[in-house]
């Protein structure tokens, strides 16, 4: 893992049993990738399974549940990640709010062999700077690195997919600055008229806007975002549903409960259940 000093950008070498260790959700605060070098793995995001194998790459967006799912004993990969506000800045220029939602709908791609090779040479320098002696310039270094792994990676995905490198304009900023806010207060604030004055613009005004850019309503981002985190918390252990509809802000269990149903069909017991009998029973989406 990478050194405290530094501790926007990171590199984990991943094998099946690492990836049994790692829990069963990637980095939801964060950007990042699962590089797969060897085997195969299925990851889940939003209720669908996608199946990586040797040169193809995963990108898991920020403020999402991302699920490590079945490995082969084979497996070689790397996970990538960054903190939310480093991406952004390296993503900028290319990236509108279009293009953020393209990507998490359809968040694998192919490489080809020259592809393959340029992302692990800068992978591998990445690497080979992570133990060096910590301090400003050595700090510049990793940050100018990940921004190369960043634009590689983009590179590579345009080539994969009918889109174009397109700089965020106003709109594009509010969207992305609501993700953030979201990720922040998602668990004490649910309203729209929150979110909406964080950006300084009336709620009805702030709705339009996210639907513009991203084709869902603010109180639909909201709801997704309460529900993904309540599904992750209820796959695990060690936490009752009280003390789950607690973390999240809920006045009572019961509020949680009928909240929770609402959305999902399935009171939080039913899903605790569920989950815990099995995984999702989709077919992995590979790509060509």
């Amino acid at each position: 893992m990478i050194r405290e000093e530094i501790p926007e950008l990171g590199l984990t070498e991943v094998d099946r049993a690492t990836a049994e260790q790692l829990g069963p959700v990637l980095h939801t605060h964060r950007n990042g990738f699962f590089y797969c070098t060897a085997g195969r793995i299925t990851l889940g995001l939003d209720d669908r399974i996608f199946e990586i194998h040797r040169g193809d790459i995963y990108i898991y967006p920020p403020f999402s549940q991302t699920y490590l799912g079945n490995a082969s004993d084979d497996l070689q990969g790397i996970i990538g990640f960054a903190d939310f506000d480093f991406v952004l800045s390296v993503l900028n220029p290319i990236y509108d709010s279009g293009n953020a939602i393209y990507v998490r709908e359809h968040p694998c791609i192919s490489l080809d062999a020259e592809q393959c090779s340029r992302i692990e040479e800068l992978l591998a320098a990445f690497r080979r700077r992570m133990d060096g002696e910590a301090g400003v310039v050595q700090t510049q270094l990793l940050s100018a690195l990940g921004r190369a792994v960043c634009y590689e990676i983009s590179l590579a995905y345009f080539s994969n997919y009918p889109i174009q490198p397109l700089k965020q304009e106003r709109h594009d900023k509010i969207f992305l600055d609501f993700l953030f806010a979201l990720h922040r207060h998602f668990r004490s604030h649910r309203d729209v008229a929150f979110y909406a004055g964080q950006s300084c613009l009336t709620p009805r005004h702030f709705t339009t806007v996210i639907r513009e850019k991203s084709g869902r309503t603010a109180l639909e981002w909201i709801t997704s975002t309460v529900v993904a985190e309540a599904k992750r918390l209820l796959s695990e252990p060690g936490q009752s549903i009280k003390e789950i509809a607690d973390a999240l802000g809920f006045p009572n269990q019961s509020f949680f409960g009928r909240y929770f149903k609402r959305y999902t069909g399935l009171s939080p017991a039913e899903f605790r259940t569920a989950r815990n009998t099995g995984r999702p029973k989709e077919r992995p989406i590979r790509r060509k």
